[in-house]
């Protein structure tokens, strides 16, 4: 799994187009740690340990940024779940449309 704990160094795919327009559009606004939770968000649905894992964020970190990134309407939950790194199941979330 690709890390950004070391700094924005991210590849999109063209089929997350829209996910990536997303994250251009809000990435000036965004403080250091906001930043690398979209990005994280930019190329794949994620659970939270996803999100952790690929950040390098700590748990209450991570999800703090996504929660205040879901009250900003930059990120919303898919509706999907699945497990997480200790076997239980999670909330899948994505950038906004």
């Amino acid at each position: 799994m690709t890390s950004l704990s070391d700094g924005p160094e991210y590849g999109f795919t063209p089929s997350r187009q829209t996910s990536h327009e997303a994250y251009e559009s809000v990435r000036p606004v965004l403080s250091a740690i906001q930043y690398k939770v979209v990005a994280a968000l930019a190329d794949a649905d994620r659970t939270d340990d996803e999100i952790e894992s690929m950040t390098g964020l700590s748990h209450q970190t991570a999800s703090a940024t996504r929660r205040g990134l879901v009250k900003a309407g930059r990120v919303e939950a898919t509706g999907d779940r699945r497990p997480t790194r200790t076997g239980r199941m999670a909330q899948v979330w994505r950038l906004t449309r």
